[in-house]
């Protein structure tokens, strides 16, 4: 019979599982059920059968041949919200960014200020990396 063994895990560790878990299943939830309905025909912002004729192109190409102009950056989602394919990226950028709200849930739970710190150090890095452009 195999012995079992127990794995402790300290109350930091489990709030940034406990989060990882949470906002990835919301994020999920978020991109699929609008993905559903976008495959269904409800509210698209690009028709899906137009999507896959500009595969082949760069998105540059695929943004000026299916919408006639060029994308800089995201905040055009956030203009379009009302259509089914643009809100699910709502659940992309939910997944993108719970490592970063996980670190900082763990931050009022680390047992020691080392551990604060580098958490601290880890969301800064997180958030550098997301805003700082690179070559």
């Amino acid at each position: 019979m195999a012995e079992e063994r127990k794995i402790q895990v300290d109350e930091m560790g489990l709030i940034f599982g406990k989060t990882m878990i949470i906002f990835t299943v919301i994020g999920v939830v978020m991109m699929v059920i609008p993905a559903i309905f976008y495959f269904l025909g409800v509210r698209p912002y690009i028709p899906l059968a137009e999507v896959s004729k500009y595969w082949t192109g760069s998105a540059a190409e695929f943004w000026q041949q299916v919408k006639g102009f060029q994308v800089h950056g995201y905040g055009w989602i956030f203009h379009n919200l009302g259509y089914m394919d643009t809100l699910s990226m709502l659940g992309v950028l939910l997944l993108m960014i719970t490592p970063l709200i996980s670190m900082v849930a763990a931050i009022f739970r680390a047992p020691s200020l080392i551990y604060r710190i580098l958490l601290f150090l880890g969301a800064a890095e997180f958030l550098l990396s997301v805003f700082l452009k690179t070559k």
